[in-house]
C-alpha cells in the first residue's frame, strides 16, 4: 500500500546518481511536456482520458494528465476533474514508467491504488502499459 507522507525526499543521492524524487520530476518537467501533443503509439489513437498521479512521498500536489485521441495534451497540477486517480510512491512510480513493472502488476500487488472509477483506470493502465514498454523513462546521470 503507498504510504501517504507530505514531505519532500532527500534530493542527494550517492556516487552521482540522480534521486527518486530528481527522477520523478524530470518526468513531470521534463519528459512528459517534451511529448505533449505527439501521437503516444498509433494503437493508443483511440484513447481519451483525464487522470491524475499522487505520488505520496514527493510532497508535490498531485500531476494531472490529459490524453486526447492518443495525444498527451496537458501535463500540470490543475485540470479538470479525473476519470481516475493513481495513488503510488515514488518507487513505484519509477519502476512503472521505466518499464520495470506494469502498472496492472504494481496494482495487484497493491503498490498502486487507483480512486474513482477503478474499471477505467485499469482500462487506461492497461493501454498505457504498451506506452511504458516501447517508451520506458531511462534516468540519466545528473538529472
Amino acid at each position: 500500500m503507498p504510504t501517504h507522507q507530505t514531505e519532500k525526499p532527500d534530493k542527494q543521492e550517492a556516487q552521482g546518481r540522480p534521486s527518486q524524487y530528481d527522477c520523478y520530476n524530470c518526468y513531470f518537467t521534463e519528459f512528459l511536456p517534451a511529448i505533449v501533443g505527439q501521437l503516444l503509439m498509433e494503437n493508443l489513437r483511440g484513447l481519451t482520458c483525464q487522470v491524475e498521479i499522487a505520488v505520496t512521498d514527493s510532497g508535490d500536489p498531485p500531476w494531472c494528465l490529459t490524453v486526447e485521441q492518443g495525444r498527451l495534451t496537458r501535463v500540470t497540477h490543475d485540470g479538470p476533474d479525473p476519470q481516475c486517480r493513481y495513488v503510488l510512491d515514488l518507487d513505484t512510480l519509477i519502476d512503472v514508467v521505466s518499464a520495470k513493472c506494469s502498472p496492472q502488476d504494481a496494482f495487484f500487488e497493491m503498490r498502486i491504488e487507483i480512486e474513482g472509477d477503478i474499471e477505467r483506470g485499469l482500462e487506461i493502465s492497461t493501454a498505457l502499459a504498451a506506452f511504458f514498454e516501447r517508451f520506458p523513462f531511462l534516468p540519466r546521470r545528473g538529472s
